[in-house]
């Protein structure tokens, strides 16, 4: 009897486990809403689905998230757009497929369900099982793909917000950086003598491949430095950072100093930068001015920059030319310095080629020349020309913005 006893046992258990297991092996059909799971659905369900009954509410997100297919029933809140607009959202944040269960007589609500595209099918509240069951069938069939589109949409939420950041550190690395190169530009313009300045400076991204620089040597002489390092953007304004610190004006020997003329300023600055044996933007122009304000005597040198422009009283302009090829190409290459006497009321303007770019086009084709455009302002302060010369510059028409940096000094003898 023992035995027949145990072996009983033994066997009721095995039923037992053997229920349970194809239990757990049906899928899970989540019912939410505030009544008991009504008799149609509960035959619909059958032996296929196992039932977990719940009440709707936002608590029941989380069982959404998990389930594949889920049964809801507004019941009296069919008619609430609001309500009912709501029970949608949350089947669009879950990876859910929903079957909506509506009276046949509440128009409104069948609308909104119609006309609103989203991860649910709908049903009357009083269809048959076997129609209930079909749309189940349906659900089930299309909740992979949902789930899958869920996936890729978290995936690529995740991409985004990590390219936002990436975008986010890098806009501000380059303010960083713009601030830096702005930092050695000089904060404030020298007055020494009867030498008044002014600068239009116009980075074309963040950062400039232009650099200037006005410095009080003494006091009676100065130097005025503009270089445009090939290119623009980060590299070109790296070497225009390491221009403005390599460039020697003046040598200090204990008690005595001496300015260093400006070919030979030019000079060592080129073997710098050929030593440095950069790989982008290894080259630059410049040119490099020391004016003696006693006398108004200026010595000047060209390395492939632009030339002065020399404007007279009255209108007169010239050019000051004078030899000299790019900086950081030849490490033995030599400079020449020249000399030109200046006048009370003469006005001198240096800039970088991207300036002219930056002016379009004349009646010819031909680019434009400097010269040109500020003929009719040469008897304006030197403020107001630079204020003219921006404006034109941003009245090109649209597609023409400039492509280069702008740099733009003005020295009046006054």
């Amino acid at each position: 009897m023992r035995l027949l006893a145990a072996l009983s046992a033994r066997r009721g258990a095995h039923r037992t486990s053997v229920q349970d297991g194809a239990l757990a092996d049906r899928p899970t059909l989540l019912w939410l809403g505030s009544t008991p799971v009504p008799a149609n659905v509960c035959a619909a369900a059958g032996v296929r689905w196992r039932l977990l009954p719940h009440a709707d509410g936002p608590e029941a997100q989380e069982l959404l998230r998990s389930a594949r297919v889920a049964v809801a029933a507004p019941n009296g809140a069919s008619e609430d757009p609001g309500a009912l607009t709501a029970l949608l959202d949350r089947f669009d944040a879950s990876s859910a497929v929903g079957l909506i269960l509506l009276p046949r007589d509440a128009q409104q609500a069948w609308r909104l369900v119609q006309q609103r595209p989203g991860q649910f099918l709908a049903a009357p509240e009083d269809a048959s099982p076997t129609e209930i069951a079909a749309r189940l069938d349906a659900a089930e069939e299309l909740q992979p793909a949902f789930g899958s589109l869920h996936q890729q949409l978290d995936s690529a939420r995740a991409v985004s917000a990590k390219a936002e950041r990436t975008f986010e550190e890098l806009d501000e690395e380059m303010r960083l950086a713009a601030r830096l190169q702005r930092d050695f530009l000089p904060r404030r313009l020298p007055e020494v003598g009867s030498a008044r300045f002014g600068v239009l400076y116009r980075p074309a991204t963040w950062v400039s491949g232009d650099i200037y620089d006005i410095i009080r040597l003494d006091e009676t002489r100065l130097g005025i430095f503009v270089a445009d390092a090939v290119g623009h953007g980060m590299p070109a304004a790296l070497l225009t950072i390491f221009i403005k610190k390599a460039l020697v004006t003046k040598r200090i020997a204990g008690n005595c100093y001496n300015i260093v003329p400006p070919h030979v300023s030019m000079h060592e600055l080129n073997q710098d930068i050929c030593e440095q044996g950069l790989s982008s933007c290894q080259f630059c122009t410049g040119v490099y001015c020391v004016l003696d304000v006693t006398d108004l005597t200026m010595t000047y040198c060209r390395a492939g920059h632009p030339q002065p422009i020399l404007i007279h009283p009255g209108g007169e302009m010239e050019r000051l030319e004078g030899p000299g090829s790019l900086l950081g190409v030849f490490p033995e290459e030599t400079f020449q310095s020249r000399t030109a006497q200046l006048a009370v009321g003469d006005r001198m303007v240096i800039y970088t080629d991207g300036t002219e770019d930056a002016l379009g086009r004349a009646d010819d084709g031909e680019p434009k020349k400097l010269e040109d455009v500020i003929r009719p302002w040469t008897d304006l302060p030197r403020d107001e020309l630079l204020l003219q010369l921006n404006a034109a510059i941003d009245d090109l028409p649209p597609g023409h913005e400039p492509e280069d940096d702008i740099t733009v000094v003005v020295m009046d003898i006054e």
